[in-house]
């Protein structure tokens, strides 16, 4: 299985993510992480969690495309791939969006995040001509302020795209989520039960049911 957390805008928090589901699925199944961010954020905090006595993931770099592509080939349905990909449009992130099972897509209520998800499904739309078939991805509401409820406006603009799915899971604002990746922890291994990691459970399940992992 293959999911890719992608957007061809940085700084949406897709490495948090990534790095909180590798941690989280590596448990359940074997899981590899395909770190394609330039800035290699989560082969960086894998090296503080393994300077720290916790057990390193399983993280990959590929040299290009190519390389990208022999992988996602070789996928299986008893291991999970979580690709981390790039804040940027290229042929390694058309590469992991063809080739994933599932696509997320974080988001925050900023309006230049919004301005980058209308660049996103450009690019969707030109993947969905060449493939002919309609790629979708699922809108994950991400950093958003923890005093924030009326999504309305938020959820009526990503419903009016058919490459978009919005996802149940919100993750909001949390003290807990930085300070973890500075120790190279998940937000569960962090502290357990706080609100960021209530949040990330509800993300695992929504996630497990939608990959069918038991």
């Amino acid at each position: 299985m293959i999911l890719t957390i992608s957007h061809q805008k940085g700084g949406v928090g897709k490495s948090t993510i990534a790095w909180n589901l590798v941690v989280y699925f590596s448990k359940l199944l074997p899981t590899t992480v395909i770190d394609l961010d330039t800035q290699q954020s989560l082969t960086q905090t894998n090296q503080i969690r393994e300077s720290v006595g916790l057990e390193p993931l399983d993280i990959i770099n590929v040299g290009n495309a190519g390389e990208l592509a022999l992988h996602i080939e070789k996928d299986t349905q008893n291991r999970l791939t979580i690709i981390d990909s790039g804040g940027f449009d290229s042929a390694f992130n058309r590469v992991a969006i063809v080739g994933s099972d599932m696509l997320i897509t974080p988001v925050s209520d900023k309006p230049f995040d919004l301005m980058g998800l209308q660049k996103y499904e450009e690019i969707l739309k030109s993947l969905s001509a060449i493939q002919k078939e309609t790629i979708k991805t699922h809108i994950l509401f991400n950093n958003l302020n923890p005093a924030m409820k009326n999504f309305g406006d938020l959820i009526e603009f990503i419903c009016t795209s058919e490459h978009f799915e919005l996802m149940t899971s919100v993750l909001r604002q949390r003290v807990d989520i930085s300070n973890s990746i500075g120790v190279g922890k998940s937000v569960k291994e962090f502290r357990i039960f706080s609100k960021a990691d209530m949040e990330f459970d509800a993300l695992f399940e929504e996630v497990k049911l939608k990959l069918d992992i038991k």
